[in-house]
């Protein structure tokens, strides 16, 4: 297991570096730059703004500059604040994976209790219901859920407060970063437990006597959850660091909204923190979940 653990390691390096190149070369191929909406159109303090931060040296020696800093650990300062990167990324992030985790936990719960009511009372009022809502959840884009959710519940009937600093409320982000992993997680528990059911050993296990709360929870659940455990880890690394859309729209402070600002405002090493963050924990969260394979199912081998 080890050598497959250090095999990935180093595709993750490689996968990296490629997201950190095409990142830098896109984000200067655009036309415009961080200081063209400066106030102070002075050539001599653009001047001095691109030598303070490397701009004004050939693309090529700028993305090796980079680089060097980055082996260094040195994620640069914003174009915009004058704030380190790492700091900021630090900050937000706290706000993104406190919202990410109570999303997490729903969705994992929900989804999977909702996927084995659905597959155990197949084509019955009930499972019609789950995915009837299911279907609804994963075709309406997650902006107009979420301004939704916020017109009807914060504004208009005023069950839920609208996120501040001095008093957070979380109830209504959680629930739109949520519905979508829900009713993916639910489908696809519904589709494996299926599978699963029809298998030999689950029809021994009746024969046999094993209670019916028994085969579900110990062995028919077990290899259902293994394609959920699939889409856990990318689903993770997104939910944890922010979903840009919920975050613009209820305004939370996190690294979703971080990301947003740095693009319109062209604050080029803000976009490039943001981006190498969220790629390393990408990549880690696909690793650990490819490893909770083993500890669910030990038959599994890695190559």
């Amino acid at each position: 297991m080890w050598q497959y653990i250090v095999k990935r390691v180093l595709l993750a390096i490689v996968t990296v570096f490629i997201v950190i190149a095409i990142t830098f070369f896109a984000m200067h191929a655009i036309k415009g730059g961080p200081f063209d909406k400066e106030k102070a159109s002075d050539p001599a303090v653009i001047k001095a703004l691109l030598e303070r931060y490397d701009l004004h040296r050939p693309l090529g020696q700028q993305f090796f500059s980079y680089i060097g800093k980055l082996f260094q650990g040195d994620l640069g300062i914003s174009m915009r604040n004058g704030r380190e990167i790492s700091r900021t990324i630090s900050d937000s992030f706290a706000v993104s994976a406190k919202v990410g985790g109570y999303s997490v936990l729903v969705s994992l719960v929900v989804g999977l209790t909702l996927g084995m009511i659905a597959a155990l009372r197949r084509n019955k009022l009930i499972d019609r219901v789950i995915i009837f809502f299911t279907t609804l959840f994963q075709s309406v884009p997650g902006f107009v859920m979420a301004t939704l959710l916020l017109l009807i519940f914060a504004q208009q009937l005023g069950w839920f407060p609208v996120y501040r600093q001095g008093n957070p409320s979380y109830f209504l982000p959680v629930l739109s970063m949520s519905l979508y992993p829900i009713a993916y997680i639910t489908r696809l528990t519904k589709s494996s437990m299926l599978d699963v059911l029809a298998d030999d050993y689950i029809r021994t296990a009746r024969s046999k006597g094993v209670h019916p709360v028994a085969v579900v929870a110990k062995h028919a659940l077990r290899n259902a959850v293994l394609p959920v455990v699939t889409y856990l880890g990318p689903m993770i690394a997104y939910t944890l660091t922010g979903s840009m859309v919920v975050e613009t729209v209820f305004t939370l402070p996190g690294l979703g909204l971080e990301f947003v600002k740095s693009i319109m405002n062209r604050d080029y090493t803000m976009i490039m923190g943001t981006t190498i963050f969220l790629a390393i924990f990408m990549v880690f969260m696909t690793l650990v979940s490819d490893l909770i394979y083993k500890v669910i199912d030990p038959r599994i081998k890695f190559e």
